[in-house]
């Protein structure tokens, strides 16, 4: 069983002094025969839910401006097996797209060696697992660059980063704090850039 939430990483204005990330968000499930652990087809599901908004406002500087804010997932299941969370990008273009043509690209570095945040980049992290270190990750707005280390988001083509799992019921529900970063300085040109994430979480 396989729940998705896909949601815009987007609305971002630069120029204007804001980067806004409003969450569109829809969810599918697949179903299948079979048992999932103590759990019979049909009655031990798997939900996922993630905050209706995130908001990145960043006023960009010479040097560079650096913010940082929190999606939570949950996911809830009964299955006595767990679950596994994912993240991917929406397609194969992982960097937040202006409408006139300008882009912010997202970090060359994956999860497995994710490096500093530079100028002019966006990535993501979450901490404790993979090569992320343990944190404690906090919102900043307008900072400096943050002294943690982010990633790209894997392309829809690329196998998922696994950000959270359990070997075991998750219920009640079981929350996930994905951040998101952003660096911008004043040669990004004013524009609108979007990208979309995905999330998916599947009992085990």
């Amino acid at each position: 069983m396989t729940r998705k939430i896909i949601f815009a990483v987007g609305s971002v204005i630069l120029g204007c002094g804001s980067f806004l990330l409003p969450l569109s968000v829809s969810a599918e499930s697949n179903y299948s025969t079979g048992s999932y652990g103590a759990c019979q087809y049909n009655t031990c599901g798997i939900s996922l839910t993630s905050s209706s908004t995130v908001n990145l406002n960043t006023i960009p500087t010479t040097s560079s401006s650096c913010t940082v804010s929190e999606d939570s997932v949950s996911v809830l299941t009964d299955a006595s097996t767990g679950y596994s969370l994912s993240i991917n990008d929406f397609n194969t273009d992982n960097n937040l797209d202006g409408s006139h043509g300008s882009s912010i690209p997202s970090l060359s570095s994956t999860s497995s060696s994710p490096t500093s945040l530079s100028s002019d980049t966006w990535g993501y992290r979450v901490d404790g697992v993979l090569g992320f270190g343990a944190g404690p990750t906090s919102s900043q707005t307008n900072g400096t660059v943050p002294s943690l280390t982010f990633a790209q988001v894997p392309i829809s083509t690329s196998t998922g980063d696994i950000i959270a799992s359990s070997t075991s019921a998750a219920d009640p529900a079981v929350a996930t704090s994905i951040w998101y970063g952003l660096c911008a300085n004043v040669s990004i040109p004013s524009d609108t850039y979007m990208d979309s994430v995905v999330y998916t979480a599947v009992v085990n």
